[in-house]
């Protein structure tokens, strides 16, 4: 993958504001669009079974909090 100048210059300071080298804070990135796609898919799951989104909601939190603590 290859980032025009003007991207790196801005994932560079994002990367340096938060601590991180450029590649660790894009590859946090990564990890939270990741996981944003996972809770859609979970929620649209749960939905689609007959959940109320706030139940839905509480059920991915959960399964959320249980991956975490593995």
């Amino acid at each position: 993958m290859s980032f025009d100048d003007e991207t790196l210059e801005i994932l560079a300071r994002r990367a340096n504001e938060a601590g991180m080298d450029r590649s660790a804070f894009l590859a946090s990135l990564v990890h939270r669009d990741d996981m944003r796609r996972r809770l859609a898919v979970d929620s649209a799951t749960l939905n689609a079974a007959g959940y109320t989104p706030d139940r839905a909601s509480a059920l991915t939190a959960s399964l959320i909090a249980r991956s975490r603590a593995s």
